[in-house]
């Protein structure tokens, strides 16, 4: 059993296998393979909507008001929400030929503290056509509001692989033959001498620190993105996608 104040935590999504997607368009958009346990209206809501559209999908519960909004992560709630079943990913999902039947291509977030990068970088990777992403375990949640409301529903579309050990990523990634090209402010390569027409792995590191010791010592390579003046970086998410669209430039 769980309760939805449960799942207002990471930890209690982990423990539940669960989630929440909130609000009517994100709702819609909650792809056939994922478990809809239930579905959770306010009373206003319901007094306002026909539910039946939702009942052909799974049950949906009505509750108070002011328990919903306490549940909700937007300031203004709609008043509708979603508990859907976690898909647990794994690393062969991710290797599978991307949707235009091209080798695939991975997006890997280290240590990524900040659900805006991470929700922009998943919904770029989404819209770039990689097979997938892996984000380690010191990397928010996927899973958290702020994170499916950046990624604007692409971590529903994109399968993720989360909490993963950075070593045995790139173990899984070494074993299957994989380059993994890192950003790294002071990389040997730019991303325009790399090929990224075959499978590879672009990896982006935390917001502050970069990419780790171990992650620099086992990549293939450190990739520098070309920058004038006095900047030292960029954004995280920024260049992650830059990353991703040199794969999108060289495979049309």
């Amino acid at each position: 059993m769980f309760s939805l104040k449960q799942l207002k935590t990471k930890k209690g999504r982990d423990e539940a296998g669960l989630f929440l997607v909130e609000g009517e368009k994100f709702i819609a958009e909650i792809p056939m393979r994922y478990v809809i346990m239930q579905y959770v209206a306010s009373k206003r809501y319901a007094d306002a909507h026909d539910l039946s559209v939702y009942r052909e999908r799974a049950r949906c519960e009505i509750i108070r008001d002011s328990l919903f909004e306490s549940l909700a992560d937007t300031v203004t709630p709609q008043g509708i929400m979603a508990i859907c079943e976690k898909i647990p990913y794994t690393f062969d999902n991710l290797l599978q030929p991307c949707a235009n039947g091209l080798p695939p291509f991975i997006l890997m977030g280290e240590n990524l503290n900040d659900p805006g990068n991470v929700g922009t970088l998943i919904r770029t990777a989404a819209a770039a056509g990689a097979s997938g992403a892996i984000f380690t375990s010191g990397s928010c949640d996927v899973f958290s509001p702020k994170v499916l409301r950046s990624a604007a529903g692409a971590v529903l579309r994109l399968p993720i692989v989360t909490n993963t050990n950075t070593e045995e990523a790139f173990d899984i990634l070494k074993a299957a033959n994989i380059p993994i090209h890192a950003a790294h402010p002071r990389g040997n390569a730019l991303p325009y001498d790399l090929n990224f027409r075959e499978t590879f792995c672009a990896l982006i590191g935390n917001e502050s620190h970069g990419i780790s010791e171990i992650a620099a010592a086992h990549a293939t390579t450190l990739v520098r993105l070309p920058m004038t003046n006095s900047t030292e970086s960029l954004n995280a998410s920024v260049a992650g996608s830059i990353l991703l669209y040199e794969a999108v430039r060289q495979r049309q």
